[in-house]
């Protein structure tokens, strides 16, 4: 009786065009991909996150300013559908959307529909082939969060991945923190309707239109090691002085609601010279394994007015997986792809 019931629900919302509900579509079928909606509350116990940390200051900034109101909460997740994976025990894992989701569960707006995007069906893999599919599609992101300001994140297993979508479960990354702040770094000299024009880096798309995996978390590795580590990279020692004084001064594990969000865009604003200055970006080779290896996406050489992002495709299903190559770092060459009056917040962001 009982799938009696789930069935007529299905055709009915067929019918009206209208998304199942992921309580009917996911537990009542042997295989399902598409789109599916639930309130949060509901949601949220069986969704998983793919990566161990997020910056905690730019959920603090999320949710300041677009979730004040239950309305504002169902505005941001209509124009949102966030990709997931089906895997073992019925169980949907996020490849994407991090930083929203635990910014709607701050905010406490439970009953807010959230729309999601099955990618793929690995409900029938075994755990181990499970995760090993993940990794080879760059759906999990296996690097920890840095323990300080200077250490550089190391390797993870699934194991260690929160178990649920809720601010303390999650690793406060500091450096992923930074490279979307300097996203939105304002800039007098840029033109009205584009006030981010000299902003750190073009998120560029993959050379076949999608997203690049774990976007910012690569700039985020850049940040961390051309200030710490060995490689170097600041053309100026004084600008790197003041960037770190500044880092030092936004207080890294501040609770939410105690986030001091103007100096964290402060010491994003510092590293705008490490960005476009001397060529170090434009040079840095990334390391191999989950970074990928291989140049920073999106690095331009010099005080390079950008246009807006582009507006990436959305993450292909099982049979296909973009490549993680962008396709240029000369921004003259990516924004024929650019949606007139769109300001690009999505592709993967790993978080």
């Amino acid at each position: 009786m009982k799938l009696f019931v789930v069935l007529l629900m299905a055709i009915l919302s067929y019918a009206s065009c209208k998304p199942p509900s992921c309580d009917d579509a996911v537990p009542f079928s042997t295989s399902f991909t598409g789109t599916c909606t639930n309130k949060w509350k509901n949601l949220k116990p069986i969704l998983r996150p793919t990566q161990a940390g997020v910056g905690w200051a730019w959920v603090q900034r999320k949710l300041d300013k677009e979730f004040n109101k239950e309305s504002d909460a169902q505005d941001e997740m209509d124009d949102l559908s966030v990709p997931c994976v089906l895997g073992p025990g019925n169980l949907l894992y996020a490849v994407d959307s991090h930083h929203t989701l635990t910014a709607l569960d701050l905010s406490g707006w439970e009953d807010t529909k959230v729309t999601v995007e099955v990618l793929c069906d690995l409900r029938a893999l075994s755990p181990s082939d499970f995760w090993e599919e993940m990794e080879e599609r760059s759906w999990v992101y296996l690097l920890s969060a840095a323990d300080s300001r200077s250490s550089l994140p190391t390797p993870i297993s699934p194991s260690d991945l929160p178990d649920e979508f809720a601010y303390g479960s999650f690793a406060n990354d500091y450096y992923r923190s930074l490279s979307a702040f300097v996203r939105k770094v304002k800039n007098e000299t840029c033109p009205s309707d584009d006030k981010y024009c000299e902003r750190c880096y073009d998120r560029v798309c993959s050379e076949d239109g999608g997203g690049i995996p774990f976007f910012e978390f690569r700039w985020g590795y850049f940040f961390n090691d051309a200030t710490f580590g060995a490689s170097g990279g600041w053309a100026s020692e004084d600008d790197r002085d003041v960037f770190v004084k500044l880092f030092e001064k936004a207080d890294t594990d501040s609770d939410i609601g105690e986030v001091d969000v103007e100096g964290w865009e402060n010491a994003a604003e510092a590293l705008i010279p490490l960005c476009r200055e001397g060529g170090a970006a434009i040079k840095y080779e990334l390391p191999g394994g989950v970074l990928g290896g291989g140049a920073l996406p999106g690095a331009v050489d010099g005080w390079i007015e950008l246009e807006e992002d582009p507006v990436c495709d959305e993450p292909l299903p099982c049979a296909v997986v973009h490549s993680s190559i962008p396709s240029a770092t000369v921004p003259s060459a990516i924004h024929e792809r650019v949606q007139e009056g769109v300001e690009a917040e999505g592709g993967t962001e790993g978080g």
